[in-house]
């Protein structure tokens, strides 16, 4: 099984349907398919089929454009390796992955092929601009696709800000089987338009806004940055419209709709991701569209889907059930079964556990059991009905006076209050406690937030020993591409971690 030759058939079997759609302008399934074949063409006259291993590794550098979506099957049809690049890094950031990768070939597209010729200046690296490939000619004969099943599809880094990058090898059959899971568990066709805001870069995007469409021979309508007026105008021009983004926009989309009287008649599916669904983000939304918002779990390690609320089986507050073919199970620190409703870590197997971490055995040795079983480093607790909860991040419990202190447990207080827009709370050094909490938070725009409410809403709320010691008002915090907040920057401030 190879991912390309399965987009090959269903474009093949959609030739005249509408594989993308970019600022208006649709693009069939058949000129995806030909375009893509092109682009493979040349990446096989620049390296050949029987390349060293590094040069078989093909980076994309592309925003949510149709050149990436060329870019990727391209790659995949030359029986290559694609290795999306987070676009945001600096380059020194994409330099330092592309050094671990051996990346010889970047394909760019949009203002980034701009940015990759200029690091083509000082590297020996070849530059491939995307759109030159995006026309009506017709498709070259290539050679049959070499690779499947276990070989590497995609290599998605995973940490590149943190100064060590983790390679993520997703194999053929990891992302397909991933993708069948997905498909089964929501009756998707191709009459759905899926609108994609969420970088495809980030294996949320790849599986649920690329390859599950594509798959499927439904409408990808591309977004590049998130612009809250263009989705609701997205919402009501495309039929059947299926959403997955990250909490804070549906929070930024329900403002929108209640401040502007807007209805968003065309959704039939909107699952947040990546990051924790506060509950106030849920019921702002629903209140104002009357339109559920599911909340759904994953990591790239996975494919990434793990587990999915849906219609059919939902718990608020919960990540839903693990989907079909994938095994969940919370662990001790002993790695011993614990039993429902207590908190531990939470494991997975499947055949979408990814293949290893590229060229780091020892940190692979560490993340995956001899059975195959992996460590997702997030602490969960599952109830009789297999509901799963997410309680935080292993390495972000916070221990103090020997008592534990799950961060998510505060936050969620927190974004409980109406003027809080954003919540992050970490665990500080502390002379006597060892360490305490301390929350970061942003108020919602236009509106103002006093510690002395914050620390008698969580009096009320928690524990005494659960309350934090001190509270931080900023304007913003730091989050990542999915919109995710990142909790190592404020560690960093104060020297941890």
């Amino acid at each position: 099984m190879n991912l390309f030759t399965e987009f090959e058939k269903s474009a093949q079997a959609h030739a005249d349907l509408v594989c993308i759609t970019y600022e208006d302008q649709d693009y069939s399934f058949a000129r995806i398919l030909s375009s893509s074949k092109r682009l493979a063409a040349r990446l096989l006259e620049i390296a050949p089929g029987n390349s060293s291993e590094a040069e078989n590794h093909i980076a994309l550098l592309a925003p949510n454009l149709p050149g990436f979506v060329i870019g990727f099957y391209g790659t995949l049809a030359a029986s290559k390796t694609t290795v999306p690049l987070n676009f945001l890094l600096n380059p020194n950031e994409i330099m330092t992955i592309g050094a671990h990768a051996g990346i010889r070939t970047i394909i760019a597209a949009g203002p980034f092929y701009e940015k990759a010729t200029e690091m083509a200046q000082t590297l020996p690296i070849t530059v491939i601009r995307a759109e030159d490939y995006l026309d009506d000619g017709p498709a070259p004969d290539l050679p049959a696709v070499t690779r499947g099943d276990d070989d590497t599809a995609v290599l998605m880094y995973t940490s590149g800000t943190t100064g060590t990058p983790k390679g993520v090898e997703l194999t053929h059959a990891n992302i397909y089987d991933n993708y069948n899971s997905v498909k089964d568990a929501w009756p998707f066709h191709t009459g759905n338009s899926f609108i994609c805001v969420l970088p495809l870069f980030h294996s949320f995007g790849m599986l649920a806004k690329l390859i599950l469409p594509n798959f499927l021979g439904a409408r990808v309508v591309l977004v590049p940055q998130f612009a809250p007026q263009k989705l609701a105008e997205y919402f009501n021009t495309y039929p059947e419209c299926i959403f997955f983004a990250v909490a804070p926009m549906f929070n930024v989309l329900a403002l929108l709709a209640r401040t502007k009287g807007l209805k968003y008649p065309n959704l039939r599916l909107c699952v947040t991701g990546a990051a924790a669904l506060p509950m106030n983000i849920k019921n702002h939304w629903e209140s104002v569209t009357g339109i559920d918002l599911y909340q759904g779990y994953g990591l790239t390690e996975a494919s990434p889907a793990v587990s999915f609320n849906l219609p059919e089986a939902h718990v608020p507050g919960t990540i839903g059930r693990s989907i079909k073919n994938v095994e969940v199970q919370i662990w001790d620190d002993d790695n011993h079964l614990l039993p429902n409703g207590e908190i531990g870590e939470l494991m997975v197997r499947g055949k979408n556990v990814m293949k290893d971490y590229y060229k780091n055995p020892e940190e692979t040795a560490r993340t995956i059991t001899p059975d195959g079983w992996l460590h997702t480093g997030d602490l969960a607790k599952m109830d009789d009905q297999g509901y799963i909860t997410i309680a935080g991040r292993k390495k972000e419990l916070i221990i103090s006076a020997g008592e534990n202190i799950y961060p998510l447990e505060i936050e969620d207080v927190l974004l409980s209050h109406p003027a809080v827009n954003e919540a992050a709370v970490i665990g500080v050094p502390h002379p006597s406690k060892g360490e305490e909490p301390k929350a970061y938070v942003a108020p919602v725009p236009g509106m103002s937030v006093d510690v002395a409410e914050l620390r008698a809403l969580c009096r009320e709320k928690l524990a005494s020993f659960k309350v934090p010691g001190d509270f931080e008002i900023r304007e913003s915090l730091p989050k990542g591409p999915t919109g995710k907040l990142l909790k190592r920057v404020l560690e960093a401030e104060i020297g941890k971690g």
